[in-house]
């Protein structure tokens, strides 16, 4: 009994995996075409690629609004979006470091001195923690604006861009009622 049900459970699985192999077997060597205005040697490539790389600043602004994101998620108590926008901040930090070398320094200290705190206090869900730790997250990013002689500060923030902190229950249910009246006619 033991053995025919491993041999069913073996032949089920071997059709199945047989089925995903067959249906997937050119999406593995599938390579989308180059953009068409993406021409000329890898050199030139390259160096057309590097104009539409997002500059420092670009980052920078990214890192703003996310900064503000976080911290009203931290306060609203919404910390899986507290989190996602923590680590969302650390990754565009990352990434003006490697746009802009001259600031690397300044930027793995900030992150060093602060990521791990911060983290530990969304994961505790406790909002003292996550104030302090913010805080100390917000005096780093205007001393590194200071230090690097940078003449506007990021204020802290007091509203929410996001409809995910900024939203309403109940405007939602109300685009939900018309959308199922219009349905409906």
């Amino acid at each position: 009994m033991i053995g025919r049900r491993v041999l069913t459970s073996s032949l089920i699985f071997i059709f199945v995996f047989g089925i995903f192999a067959a249906f997937s077997s050119d999406v593995a060597y599938y390579s989308p075409p180059p953009p068409t205005w993406l021409k000329g040697s890898t050199k030139d490539r390259v160096y057309q690629l590097g104009l539409i790389q997002p500059s420092y600043a670009d980052f920078m602004l990214w890192t703003g609004i996310r900064l503000n994101e976080l911290y009203v998620g931290g306060s609203r108590g919404q910390w899986e979006y507290a989190k996602h926008e923590a680590l969302k901040i650390k990754e565009n930090l990352q990434k003006a470091a490697l746009v802009d070398t001259s600031r690397r320094h300044a930027i793995e200290g900030l992150i060093s001195a602060n990521y791990p705190g911060l983290i530990k206090a969304i994961d505790s869900h406790d909002p003292d923690k996550f104030q302090a730790a913010f805080g100390r997250l917000y005096a780093s990013c205007v001393t590194c604006h200071t230090k690097k002689g940078v003449h506007f500060i990021p204020l802290i923030p007091t509203t929410s861009i996001s409809p995910i902190t900024s939203g309403s229950m109940e405007l939602w249910e109300e685009v939900q009622r018309h959308i199922r009246e219009e349905a409906q006619k």
